[in-house]
C-alpha cells in the first residue's frame, strides 16, 4: 500500500508565503484564463509580484516620512518649514512620489534644506533607493545606461529613464571613486582563502583610452548678443589617447591554480604610487593571514612600472622576498619577432618552440639566447634593415633584464611566471571604456574604472555596504 508523501514542517513565515503564492496563482488564472500556456502564466505571475512589491516599497517609504516640528540629526536640530513639498524617488519596482515637509537647521538663515526620508532610507544620489543604486552600479560596470535600462526591463524590474540612470550613476560613481581605497579596505574581512596559499603575484600595466579634452587653441568666440540671435558654437574638443593604469593581485594554491584575483584601475593622470599602494595593501592582507615566503612582481619592462616593486620592498616585512620577473609572454613577443624577421617563412626549424622550450628547461637559457642574438647581429648583412632593428630591439630589451628572465625553476614549482591576470585586467577594462566612438573625461573614466574594478574583483557587494551605510542617518524627534 503506497504512502502519502510527507508534508514538510513549515514555520509561520512559510505559511504566509504559501498563502501569498496561492493568492497569486488565483489572480494569474483570473487574468490569463485557463487556456494560457506556462510561459504566459509565469510572465503574469511576475507582473503581479512586481505590483505587490511596488506597493510594499511605497508603504515602506511612507512609513519613514517625518512630520515632527523639530528633529535632530547627528546632534544638530532642524525645524520644519511650512510649505508643502513632494519628491520623486525611484526604486527597483518603479517610481514613488512622496510628500514630506522640508527641514532647515535651527539658527541658520537661508541655509540648505533637507528631507529626512532621504537620510532615513539612505537614498543614493538623493533620489535612488539604495537597492536600486546597488543594481545600477553593478550593471553600469558592464555597459551603458541604455544597456542597464534594457537589462532591468528584461529581468522584470521597473527601471527609471535612461537619462536618470546616467545622471545618478555618474554622481554615485564619482563618490565611490573618491573612496575606493577605503572601500577596498572594508572588503578585507574574514579569511582570505580556505586553503593553503602557495604564491602571490601582482603587477601594473597601462592601456590606451580615448579622452575628450578642450582643444589647445580655442577659436575666437562670437559676441554674447547678436542680431539676429545665433547660438554660440560649442567649445572645440580634441580626442587624444592617454595611457590609463591597471593593476592586479592574484593568489595561487600550492598546485599553481589561481584562487582569487583583485583588480584595480585609474585614469592616466593618477599617481601610480596610489595604485601601487592599493596593490600592496592586498598583498599585505594576504601575508597577515598566511605565511608566503615570496611575492612575485611580474610586469613588462616599462620603467614607470617600477613603482610597484619599489613599494613592495619598502612596505613588506624584511623576511618576505620580492622576486621581480619580466612577463614571460612579453619576452617571447620579442623573440617571436626575431624569428618572423630572420627565419624562413613558417619557421621550419621551430625556433619559436626552441626559445620557449629552453626557457622552460633551464634558468640559464636566457644567457645562451643572449649570446645567440649577439652572434646573429654580427652576421646580419646590411644596415638599418628590418632584421637588424628587430634583433637590436630584442638585445636592448634583454640586456638589463636578464636576471628577471629565469623561469624554469619557478615553472617547475608551479609558481607564476606571467602577468596574465594584469593583461586580462587591461582587456576587461578595455571592453568597457574602448567602445566605438567612445571618449572620456577624467572624472568619468576614474569613476567607471573604479566601479568596474570592484565588480571584476567580486568586491562590489561588500564594498557597497559601507558606502550605503554612510548615506543612512538616524532622525530623532525633538520633544
Amino acid at each position: 500500500m503506497s504512502q502519502s508523501p510527507k508534508i514538510p514542517q513549515v514555520d509561520s513565515r512559510n505559511k504566509v508565503i504559501i498563502e501569498l503564492a496561492e493568492l497569486i496563482r488565483q489572480e494569474v488564472v483570473r487574468r490569463c484564463g485557463t487556456a494560457s500556456n506556462f510561459e504566459q502564466r509565469r510572465d503574469m505571475a511576475a507582473a503581479i509580484a512586481s505590483e505587490l512589491l511596488w506597493l510594499d516599497e511605497e508603504q515602506d517609504l511612507i512609513s519613514m516620512v517625518t512630520i515632527d516640528e523639530q528633529i535632530e540629526i547627528e546632534g544638530r536640530c532642524y525645524k520644519r518649514l511650512q510649505q508643502d513639498s513632494a519628491a520623486t524617488y525611484y526604486g527597483r519596482w518603479g517610481m514613488h512620489k512622496i510628500e514630506e515637509p522640508l527641514y532647515r537647521e535651527v539658527g541658520v538663515r537661508n541655509g540648505s534644506t533637507l528631507k529626512p526620508l532621504e537620510l532615513r532610507a539612505g537614498m543614493v544620489a538623493r533620489h535612488m533607493t539604495p537597492d536600486l543604486g546597488r543594481i545600477v552600479g553593478q550593471l553600469s560596470a558592464e555597459g551603458s545606461s541604455r544597456e542597464v535600462e534594457r537589462i532591468m526591463k528584461a529581468v522584470g524590474l521597473i527601471p527609471p529613464g535612461r537619462a536618470f540612470i546616467e545622471k545618478r550613476f555618474k554622481q554615485m560613481a564619482g563618490e565611490i571613486s573618491q573612496q575606493v581605497e577605503q572601500l577596498e579596505k572594508e572588503t578585507r574581512q574574514g579569511p582570505v582563502a580556505e586553503c593553503e596559499i602557495g604564491a602571490i603575484s601582482c603587477g601594473l600595466d597601462r592601456m590606451s583610452v580615448r579622452m575628450s579634452e578642450p582643444a589647445e587653441q580655442q577659436p575666437e568666440r562670437k559676441p554674447i548678443r547678436t542680431e539676429p540671435y545665433q547660438r554660440t558654437a560649442p567649445e572645440a574638443k580634441q580626442y587624444p589617447y592617454r595611457k590609463a593604469w591597471v593593476g592586479s593581485t592574484t593568489i595561487y594554491d600550492v598546485q599553481g591554480r589561481a584562487l582569487e584575483t583583485w583588480r584595480y584601475g585609474a585614469e592616466a593622470d593618477a599617481d601610480p604610487n596610489e595604485l601601487a599602494r592599493r596593490v600592496v595593501a592586498d598583498v599585505s592582507w594576504v601575508l597577515s593571514q598566511q605565511r608566503v615566503g615570496v611575492v612575485h612582481s611580474i610586469q613588462d619592462g616599462a620603467p614607470e612600472l617600477r613603482v610597484l616593486p619599489q613599494l613592495l620592498v619598502k612596505t613588506l616585512p624584511t623576511e618576505v622576498k620580492i622576486r621581480e620577473l619580466i612577463d614571460f609572454e612579453h619576452l617571447m613577443g620579442y623573440l617571436d619577432d626575431v624569428v618572423n624577421a630572420c627565419e624562413p617563412e613558417g619557421d621550419p626549424h621551430d625556433w619559436k618552440g626552441w626559445y620557449r622550450g629552453e626557457l622552460m628547461k633551464d634558468d640559464a637559457a636566457i644567457d645562451r639566447i643572449w649570446r645567440k642574438l649577439i652572434r646573429m647581429a654580427d652576421t646580419l648583412p646590411g644596415r638599418q634593415t628590418k632584421e637588424r632593428k628587430v634583433v637590436a630591439a630584442a638585445l636592448s630589451y634583454i640586456r638589463k633584464r636578464k636576471s628577471k628572465m629565469r623561469y624554469a625553476t619557478l615553472a617547475a614549482a608551479h609558481l607564476p611566471i606571467g602577468s596574465g591576470a594584469t593583461e586580462s585586467t587591461c582587456w576587461h577594462m578595455q571592453r568597457r571604456v574602448q567602445r566605438p566612438g567612445q571618449s572620456w573625461q577624467v572624472a568619468g573614466l576614474r569613476a567607471v574604472m573604479s566601479i568596474r574594478a570592484l565588480v571584476l574583483s567580486e568586491r562590489w557587494q561588500s564594498a557597497w555596504q559601507p558606502y550605503a551605510a554612510a548615506h543612512r542617518k538616524e532622525v530623532r524627534r525633538v520633544a
